[in-house]
């Protein structure tokens, strides 16, 4: 029997609603089931994102992908690529990014509690970063 999956996204610079309030829903639900919720539930956070979008981030993504991906190919998302809406986006350009990101840059979101952390290589380029503690 399949189990139903969920990905939570959740922006950092929400003015609205408090991305802790979120991380302490996720390691209530994670205690709950025996350190056990990343088999069904993953919770992202999205650095400098408000409520659902803007902010100096990367917030545009394919979550419903990841979670298409997941339910029906079995692949758990080990982190969802996000980049800025630069010049050219098709949902609109990010008046809030700052003038020297590049408006190709991309990112890792990483499942709670790793965070993206910069390896080395292209500081533009998600490739060059790796999910961590």
């Amino acid at each position: 029997m399949k189990r139903a999956k969920m990905i939570v996204i959740h922006g950092m610079a929400d003015p609205i609603f408090s991305v802790d309030d979120t991380a302490a829903w996720y390691r209530s639900l994670d205690a709950a089931n025996d350190g056990r919720a990343d088999r069904f539930a993953r919770f992202f956070q999205v650095p400098g994102m408000g409520h659902s979008r803007g902010g100096p981030s990367t917030d545009q993504y394919d979550a419903l992908q990841a979670l298409i991906n997941w339910v029906e190919k079995g692949q758990a998302p080990d982190k969802i690529v996000a980049s800025v809406r630069g010049a050219g986006n098709a949902g609109g350009v990010n008046a809030e990014l700052p003038a020297d990101w590049s408006a190709t840059r991309t990112r890792p979101l990483c499942p709670y509690p790793l965070v993206a952390r910069y390896r080395s290589g292209d500081k533009e380029t998600e490739a060059s970063f790796v999910c961590a503690k």
